[in-house]
């Protein structure tokens, strides 16, 4: 279960491959030239074709391999940035939109990766994230066989993420698709 843009992000895919629901979703992200997003997580290869519309686009990648990373491969023109959602290496209020895709659940505190969203996201800066649904069993099976392996990760539920970004200043939509993943789209306010 992949997030819904990085499957269709994929090397070989095609912009006629996509779902009419990804594509109205994908149709109703608006770029700025010279706007700068970040990407994290799953991206695929998001970051080149955004990049195509003349904003600057960084990726944050939690990797702890010496080897080249899967974001340089698929993204040229992108800058990858090692780090971490919870601890980003940004000045405050530096990106205009921050896309977050399969990670959110993956963080150890997702209150703490919210406060750092915050920090770095301007005003009237705009959050994306995409990610697993807790509701769904094979996703809450997936969590508690993370937890077993000992991963310091704690799922949330759509409406608890909706929450700890309203809880931040933030105004936004949430939507569930088939109990198996969400879309949360916000504004800091």
């Amino acid at each position: 279960m992949e997030s819904l843009l990085y499957h269709k992000y994929e090397s070989c895919s095609g912009l006629l491959e996509f779902s009419e629901e990804v594509l109205s979703f994908l149709n109703n992200i608006k770029y700025d030239i010279g706007n700068r997003v970040l990407l994290v997580g799953k991206v695929g290869e998001l970051g080149k074709r955004i990049r195509a519309f003349g904003v600057q686009v960084t990726i944050l990648e939690h990797s702890n391999r010496e080897e080249i990373c899967f974001s340089h491969v698929m993204n040229e023109n992108c800058t990858v940035v090692n780090g971490q959602l919870e601890y980003m290496p940004f000045n405050d209020e530096y990106f205009d939109k921050i896309i977050v895709l399969d990670y959110l659940n993956h963080t150890s505190d997702c209150k703490k990766s919210v406060k750092e969203i915050n920090r770095v996201l301007k005003d009237n800066g705009e959050v994306i994230v995409e990610d697993l649904n807790l509701k769904d069993l094979k996703v809450k099976l997936k969590y508690f066989k993370h937890r077993i392996c000992g991963e310091n990760i704690h799922y949330n539920y759509p409406y608890e993420v909706s929450d700890i970004f309203k809880s931040f200043n933030f105004e936004g939509k949430l939507k569930e698709i088939d109990n198996k993943r969400y879309i949360y789209i916000g504004k800091k306010k």
